[in-house]
């Protein structure tokens, strides 16, 4: 059996400014810093044994500084690499509904196929999250892995197996964001408990 637990990265600038980020390679901000190292001392009692991270910078840097806090290694995985929001990137929702009235409805109205604008839709984050995940399944038996990636991937991977198919970016509030949650696999992947552990603000 393997027992995960999955984060998302620390804050950056364009986290605090309500930015989209989505393949955006941006860096922690001094507040994300201190949040990666205030996740560091909470979750030394957790007992991980290695972190799995998307290699993205914001994600990569948040690793880092647990794995430096909790005397961890760190493995990186493509395919836990945010979403690729195309023409989005850089804006702010509120301001694409201003700008584009009816664009985001559209692609909210598709669930799973939701897809923004030469971008990626959440079906494919889905199918490469669930990969990484069963790779690291291979790889790590009888771990306990703590996983750091993105928003969009946690959502993909809790919602789906919830079964919940009509997940949709801004409609879905079961998740708590800045929380640890924790899976197991043991001949498939299973939600353990949500919104497990929260990082303090």
């Amino acid at each position: 059996m393997v027992r995960f637990g999955i984060i998302r990265h620390a804050r950056t600038v364009w986290n605090l400014e309500k930015k989209i980020q989505g393949r955006e390679d941006i860096a922690l901000c001094r507040q994300g810093i201190d949040e990666a190292a205030h996740w560091g001392d909470i979750l030394k009692f957790e007992k991980f044994s290695l972190i799995v991270s998307s290699p993205m910078i914001r994600a990569r840097q948040t690793s880092e500084i647990i794995a430096e806090k909790i005397g961890i290694d760190i493995a990186f995985d493509d395919n836990l690499r945010e979403q690729d929001f195309g023409s989005w990137e850089g804006k702010k929702i509120a301001d694409i509904r201003k700008d584009e009235p009816g664009i985001i409805e559209i692609q909210e109205s598709r669930g799973w196929d939701f897809c923004p604008p030469e971008g990626e839709s959440r079906n494919s984050v889905l199918k490469r999250a669930l990969k990484a995940i069963r790779k690291a399944t291979d790889i790590y038996d009888e771990h306990h892995v703590l996983v750091v990636t993105h928003n969009s991937v946690i959502k993909s991977i809790l919602y789906s197996l919830m079964n919940n198919r009509t997940f949709t970016p801004d409609k879905t509030q079961v998740l708590k964001d800045y929380h640890l949650h924790m899976l197991t696999w043991k001949n498939k992947l299973k939600i353990e408990k949500l919104n497990h552990i929260r990082l303090q603000q």
